[in-house]
């Protein structure tokens, strides 16, 4: 019997669900060893990117006990289809706050018990720890993808227990023998009320004020994940006298925007979405409009982008907390979802993938190290 073309072999894979991928890994060595493969595995991400073969994660905190917890993770592809449980991940009793979901990888950290690292499609489950968890606290984390190395980092701003005005800024490559690395910043960027930095086309972006200008000035710090330095990106000129405590940044489709709820005097019903087009160095500002005919829109906020719609996650009265908007219609329709445990979860487009979650050209599952990245003092 003639064999079968490596080729063959390899687009027949790619042709695959993701959790038939999962299953293909176990047939032999070489099916393994193809699969587990980092070029292999960007293949079939950029792959399911460009067919659009997206969806929406959904996580959810599901207490136990007094003592644990979980946060569950759904996904939904198409209205009115059931939602499917992908992952379990078991954690102490914290309050969690849940990142965009990255190349399939998702983030979360806690007040108390530290940053996580998963990717719900293949369950596989990593905790940061950090030696300088008893002497500061975390304030936010940010987790990201640098395309040259194909590495994923994150940075994280802590604070002394001891000292009230005093940050200190770290960066981990997720990678064998990774540890944390303080990076320099200016002082004067004052990062507000602890948020958590957006990740878009391989920079985090903060909303920050200027401590030197009385707190009356704010701008968008940026930070390269590739280089680790920090910059700055100026918001529309349109909009700098505004109320920047009404801004917000997002990722959709792969692009910053910088989100406007302050119309007061149109009664909140109005959202203006600011994307950046084009390169950081030679950039431009496009703005897009949401208008609702009668409810207000202060309690939501745009969570995806896909085929000229955006989905705007939040309160609107008579209408679902979670809907689709037409940019050419200008018209609302509803996202039904079946099977969530609770309408207040975390919402973030996402795309199933077999991304490991320390990466290297040799890869494999052996460099988990059990499930745990040390970092160094």
């Amino acid at each position: 019997m003639a064999l079968i073309p490596d080729s063959l072999i390899l687009e027949f894979l790619l042709r695959l669900p993701l959790k038939s991928l999962v299953r293909f890994k176990c047939i032999d060595k070489f099916w393994y060893s193809l699969i587990s493969h980092l070029d292999f595995i960007y293949t079939q991400l950029n792959r399911a990117k460009s067919e659009n073969n997206r969806c929406l994660m959904f996580s959810c905190l599901l207490d136990h006990d007094h003592q644990h917890s979980a946060i569950q993770f759904f996904s939904i592809k198409d209205n009115h289809e059931p939602a499917v449980l992908e992952h379990i991940a078991p954690v102490s009793l914290d309050s969690y706050h849940v990142l965009p979901s990255c190349n399939g990888l998702v983030c979360f950290y806690g007040s108390h018990s530290g940053i996580h690292v998963c990717n719900p499609s293949t369950r596989n489950l990593m905790t940061l720890l950090d030696g300088d968890s008893t002497r500061f606290r975390l304030l936010s984390c940010g987790f990201g993808f640098d395309q040259r190395s194909r590495t994923y980092k994150v940075i994280k701003i802590t604070q002394p227990l001891s000292v009230d005005n005093d940050f200190k800024i770290e960066v981990l490559t997720m990678s064998p023998g990774g540890w944390w690395r303080t990076v320099r910043y200016k002082p004067h960027f004052r990062f507000l009320n602890r948020q958590a930095p957006v990740f878009a086309s391989g920079y985090f972006y903060w909303i920050t004020s200027d401590a030197t200008n009385g707190n009356s000035g704010s701008t968008i710090v940026k930070f390269d994940v590739e280089n680790e330095v920090f910059g700055i990106i100026y918001p529309p000129e349109s909009i700098s006298l505004k109320n920047w405590h009404m801004f917000n940044l997002v990722e959709l489709g792969g692009e910053l925007c910088l989100v406007d709820l302050d119309f007061e005097l149109e009664n909140k019903r109005r959202m203006d979405i600011w994307f950046l087009k084009g390169s950081v160095k030679d950039h431009q500002w496009v703005q897009e409009t949401i208008v609702h005919q009668s409810e207000p829109l202060d309690a939501t906020r745009p969570v995806a982008f896909h085929g000229g719609e955006i989905l705007v996650y939040g309160f609107i009265k008579g209408l679902d907390y979670l809907n689709w908007y037409n940019l050419q219609t200008r018209l609302f329709r509803p996202l039904k979802t079946i099977g969530i445990p609770s309408p207040y979860s975390h919402v973030s487009a996402h795309v199933e993938s077999l991304v490991p979650l320390i990466t290297n050209d040799d890869y494999s599952p052996t460099n988990l190290h059990n499930g745990t990245v040390f970092s160094s003092e």
